[in-house]
């Protein structure tokens, strides 16, 4: 069984371009070919935040496959990349697990955090997914990754520059109809702490 998932990730970018994307002109396309009502997958989009010409962060989508005991299907997530040394504020759960952190107004991000929280060294972090039934068919809508159920979203970030880091936050816009992650705001400083205003 192993061999047959080997098989499938290593052709999956393959299949994808064989497939079909169609391109609607406002950097989303239609995947076609995985079932029935396949999702839309934006663009990947890359952010310099601190105007130094290095790209800090990195909205991207991958692909891969669920399994469970009777069926098995695929998702699609929607992640940020920290790039550079930049990284993302998350949270260490009782069970060492850790989980994206979304900040409301009025919280502090701090350059120290102290426990649970802290910076995420795992390079990436999964904002949204959409996940295909074992009947192939798509749900209508992305889920998000968060505990909290508001739109906008705000994460705590870290950005390097030069030998030093900048500590802020993004507001982040998610369009649930289609899995985009349009950033919105940021502010940054080299402060020991940043408020996110209301």
């Amino acid at each position: 069984m192993k061999k047959v998932y080997v098989l499938l990730f290593s052709l999956l970018p393959i299949i994808i371009v064989s497939c079909g994307k169609n391109d609607n002109g406002d950097g989303i396309q239609k995947v076609e070919g995985f079932g029935q009502n396949n999702p839309e997958v934006p663009d990947a989009v890359s952010y310099d935040l601190n105007a130094d010409s290095v790209d800090d962060f990195q909205i991207d989508y991958g692909m891969g496959v669920w399994d469970g005991i009777d069926a098995s299907g695929l998702f699609i997530s929607g992640y940020l990349k920290s790039l550079d040394d930049s990284t993302v504020l998350v949270r260490t759960n009782e069970d060492l697990s850790v989980q994206i952190l979304f900040n409301r107004p009025q919280d502090t991000i701090w350059s120290a955090p102290k426990q649970p929280y802290k910076w995420n060294d795992g390079g990436s972090v999964t904002i949204t997914e959409i996940i295909q039934a074992a009947d192939g068919i798509w749900p209508d809508e992305w889920t998000v990754n968060s505990e909290f159920n508001f739109n906008p979203y705000y994460l705590g970030i870290r950005v390097k520059e030069n030998e030093d880091f900048l500590v802020g936050w993004i507001k982040l816009e998610i369009d649930k109809t289609n899995g985009k992650i349009k950033f919105e705001q940021y502010q940054l400083t080299a402060d020991e702490y940043i408020v996110i205003p209301e």
